[in-house]
């Protein structure tokens, strides 16, 4: 048994002993902060004196012995008892007796949430619900830590022990399967809650689940074809005696490559919540937190407006990244938040209308016509529906404050379908509101999408292309494109871009713009960007040996910046095809600085210490505070060709390009203008200082073939 990995898996919070002899015992595990209260002054390694340490645990000590000596595997478990401590303070904690092999470990388990959840249950089954919450926020810290394992270690001989050993002692199931579902690891708790057992069963608990997953949930099919993460409750029934509610989280696991290798199931019994929720009708119909109806009654409805052939446009909302929320400020706040999001909604609701929380972060409207009439004029239906959503993502658009008065930007994507003319059941509108709306979170420039058969088309098409992506490095279908980066004034090419083009086919091209962001938002723009920095430090090699020196740049996207092997990656390629660092120059954009402000502080500190130069790409187009460019190592700016293409006639443009110049002069930074097209751009440039620029007029991306015949050529006239 590796005790640690139960801590490190975040599946109880927990101190781990390994028995010494009597009551003495080395500490294994000590990193909460509880374990000092109990405690003082342990490290990992010492030996310890548990009798010492509480009479409780020297009572229970007793028992644990009599186990260990009867049975060289399994646990005992000592039940919840209350330490009270010196500054009036309660741990409410649980020993487990186990062993693994020949060794015996004692493991105290802080169970304060399940103390409290207990006696929350004798008092209300609202607080039960809420108690809910907390079991599917353990379930995403369970998805996030075997996520984070299962990245760095293969589910074979080697890897796999210390997985099985690490979940064997959750009590919540886990199954983690391959691509094509066959079960890779599962723990005891998997099979036990559906009444099976190991090595006796007809079906396994992955059977199962995909069995509720396709009688109950139709949105499935899109979790699983984009390799998305969800939770939500299924009701399983074996006759004559069992039924239970089951919570259930589901959680791809990719490479580093940004293919999927793994899923992970996780599963908790919550019928004992549902049970007490059910005898108060009122508590079982609505979300507790926020007071609206919930996923059952909004479903209910649904049956029901369709039996009465009423028609009507079902408005599906999900709240932009608000797992960052809960990650900076946490769950608490979160749920001030929500009800905050809940209140906004609910005030620009029709009252003829019906709202409801149908997920930890979605929510969902029946949105009826006016006067509920049975055959409404259809544009005029549609336009009021139209002018809903924009008044709900408008609404969204304003800032939220927390109790603290912290600001935060809870934007909405919005995804409608219809009945009846975009599906006459339940399953089909759901699926097909939830298809809109994914497309409205991957387009990243409208966010409210109507579904349309148009939609689907485009939709099977973007899986296919992130599908094709997967496989085009192995394919050899990328290219490197080059363009070249001039003096202004001598017409001499000072450096160049690294551009990527993508032929998917021998008659098929993919632009940039397509392809990019699917890479970027499935993860694999990691392997993609590895494949481009390893093409330019083996372009700047080839150029060397033809006593050519020119300094290529090439853009690093924001899941680049995350990667924490990137640093390395960029060194190791330099040396290996024996470059000289200062030809290489790395393009960020603004929006990176902000979004991963210390993560690249340090990257660009490391890169300035070894040699290679920084651009901030795109200039101008963030909403960032400049003050970033007084500390961070950065060479120069590009300015936007946003603010190049008007620059012969639009007096504001003219005003940002000079601002910028004027800055980057006085910072002493490069200035780049990009996209000049224009005879009138360049001259405007020229005149005011700014002497470095691409763009069509002066070059177009080229192949590598013809950007070195014309550096060559570019040598040639230099040299008369």
């Amino acid at each position: 048994m590796q005790p640690s990995l139960i801590q490190a898996l975040g599946i109880i919070d927990c101190a781990v002993f390994k028995l010494r002899s009597g009551s003495v015992f080395e500490v294994v595990q000590s990193t909460p902060s509880w374990v000092s209260k109990l405690v003082p002054s342990i490290n990992n390694g010492d030996n310890v004196d548990l009798a010492e340490v509480s009479l409780f645990l020297t009572d229970f000590l007793i028992d644990a012995h009599e186990f260990w000596k009867l049975h060289s595997s399994g646990q005992v478990h000592s039940g919840i008892w209350t330490e009270a401590l010196q500054d009036d303070d309660n741990l409410h904690l649980e020993a487990i007796a186990a062993s693994a092999g020949p060794d015996q470990y004692l493991v105290i388990n802080n169970v304060n949430d399940a103390y409290v959840r207990q006696q929350e249950t004798l008092q209300v089954a609202r607080e039960l619900l809420i108690s809910n919450d907390r079991v599917i926020e353990k379930h995403d810290y369970m998805h996030e830590r075997l996520r984070s394992v299962l990245m760095q270690q293969h589910l074979g001989a080697e890897g796999s022990l210390p997985i099985r050993e690490a979940i064997q002692y959750a009590s919540i199931g886990v199954v983690i399967t391959d691509i094509e579902f066959h079960i890779s690891e599962s723990n005891p708790s998997s099979y036990k809650i559906f009444e099976m057992e190991v090595g006796l069963s007809d079906q396994s608990p992955i059977d199962v689940i995909l069995n509720l997953l396709n009688k109950q949930f139709p949105e499935k099919d899109r979790i699983f074809e984009t390799q998305s993460g969800w939770t939500g409750e299924l009701y399983w029934h074996l006759p004559p005696n069992y039924h239970k509610w089951i919570q259930l989280g589901i959680h791809p696991v990719k490479d580093e490559n940004g293919n999927l290798c793994n899923w992970i199931f996780t599963t908790s019994d919550v019928t004992r919540v549902k049970y007490l929720l059910q005898t108060n009708e009122d508590l079982s119909l609505h979300d507790a937190l926020t007071k609206l109806p919930n996923r059952q009654y909004f479903w209910q409805t649904l049956d029901q407006t369709i039996a009465s052939q009423t028609p009507f446009y079902v408005i599906y909302l999900d709240i932009s990244n608000f797992k960052n929320i809960n990650e900076l400020y946490g769950h608490l706040t979160g749920d001030q938040l929500l009800t905050q999001v809940a209140q906004r909604l609910r005030n620009l609701v029709p009252e003829r209308d019906f709202i409801a929380r149908i997920g930890a972060d979605e929510f969902a409207i029946v949105h009826f016509a006016k006067d509920n009439v049975s055959k409404p004029d259809f544009k005029t239906y549609l336009d009021d529906t139209i002018k809903l959503t924009q008044e709900l993502s408008a609404a969204s658009n304003e800032p939220y404050y927390t109790n603290k008065d912290r600001r935060c930007e809870l934007p909405l994507k919005i995804g409608v379908s219809t009945y009846p003319s975009d599906a006459g059941t339940v399953e089909e509108l759901m699926k097909y509101a939830d298809l809109a709306l994914h497309h409205a979170k991957q387009t990243g420039t409208d966010p409210i999408q109507f579904y349309s058969l148009d939609l689907k088309i485009a939709s099977e098409r973007r899986l296919m292309l992130e599908e094709a992506l997967r496989h085009a490095i192995e394919k050899e279908q990328f290219e490197l494109y080059v363009q070249p980066i001039y003096d202004l004034r001598t017409n001499t090419i000072v450096k160049a871009e690294a551009l990527l083009r993508w032929h998917i086919s021998d008659d098929e091209m993919i632009s940039p713009d397509i392809f990019i962001p699917i890479a970027e938002q499935s993860g694999q723009i990691v392997a993609i960007g590895r494949w481009v920095i390893s093409s330019v430090c083996e372009l700047l090699a080839q150029m060397s040996k033809q006593n050519l020196s020119v300094p290529l740049s090439l853009n690093l996207s924001p899941r680049q910046i995350s990667d924490r092997h990137l640093f390395d990656f960029i060194n190791n390629a330099v040396i290996k095809n024996k470059v000289s660092p200062d030809l290489l120059e790395l393009e960020i954009t603004e929006g990176v600085l902000v979004d991963n402000h210390e993560k690249v502080r340090k990257l660009l500190q490391e890169l300035r210490e070894m040699g290679v130069t920084v651009a901030i790409d795109d200039f101008g187009t963030g909403y960032s505070s400049l003050s970033y460019l007084k500390y961070l190592p950065i060479d120069s700016l590009k300015i936007d060709q946003s603010f190049v293409f008007d620059l012969g006639y639009n007096s504001d443009d003219q005003a940002i390009v000079l601002a910028v110049i004027a800055m980057a002069k006085s910072l002493k930074l490069g200035v780049v203008a990009e996209g000049i097209e224009t005879q009138q751009q360049k001259d405007f440039l020229e005149q005011h200082d700014c002497i470095i620029g691409q763009g069509f007029l002066l070059s177009r991306p080229l192949t590598i073939y013809n950007f070195i015949k014309l550096v060559e050529q570019n040598y040639r006239e230099i040299r008369g």
